[in-house]
């Protein structure tokens, strides 16, 4: 009996001491473990919050800068189509001060005077009218020379239509002087002319 009691003691003492190493484990890691999910719910509850509060922030800064680009794009192409028109004025300003200048002017008188007459209430009148022909090359006024006698008979012909009260107006002659050059370069390109006259000139109008 008191072998068995011995045994029974000593086998206890082990396993007391078993138990109590196996419980001084959950006691000293308890604590410890709690802390760090309360940490960790801590520190995700703050980074769920800072983004809530950094997301509107963030919005309204990348609003801000694409408003801004917006404005300087537009002053950019604002910019540009105003530097177009001066770009094209000094283009043409250039363009123009590069034009050959121009030859010297000639002329060529159409004589004789040209005399026409009119039927009128009060008896007959005439016109007496003298031409010059002006070109920019010596080839064209000789063509003119050459081609005279054809110039004279389209002019004779258009005076013909008109009315005499017609030409005592300046209007009147104005539209007399440019019928007959269009006719008279008319004229010398159905004569295989390829220069034209710039301007005739009255050098007398006279009416009787």
């Amino acid at each position: 009996m008191a072998e068995a009691e011995k045994d029974t003691d000593t086998g206890g003492q082990p396993e007391g001491k078993g138990k109590g190493k196996a419980k001084a484990k959950p006691e000293s890691s308890g604590p410890n473990h709690m802390k760090l999910v309360i940490v960790g719910a801590v520190a995700l509850f703050v980074a769920v919050l800072g983004a809530q509060v950094a997301a509107p922030l963030l919005n309204r800064v990348i609003e801000g800068h694409g408003q801004a680009a917006k404005p300087a794009a537009e002053g950019e192409q604002a910019a540009g189509d105003e530097a177009a028109p001066i770009e094209l004025a000094a283009a043409e300003t250039e363009k123009a001060e590069k034009k050959e200048p121009l030859e010297p002017a000639q002329y060529a008188p159409l004589d004789p005077p040209f005399v026409v007459s009119f039927d009128e209430e009060d008896g007959t009148r005439y016109l007496q009218l003298q031409l010059q022909a002006m070109a920019r090359s010596e080839k064209t006024i000789e063509e003119i020379k050459k081609h005279a006698p054809a110039l004279r008979n389209s002019i004779l012909f258009l005076l013909g239509g008109y009315k005499l009260e017609e030409l005592t107006t300046l209007a009147g002659k104005e539209k007399l002087r440019a019928e007959l050059t269009t006719k008279a370069n008319e004229v010398l390109a159905k004569n295989g002319s390829e220069g034209q006259i710039e301007e005739l000139y009255f050098t007398n109008f006279v009416i009787q």
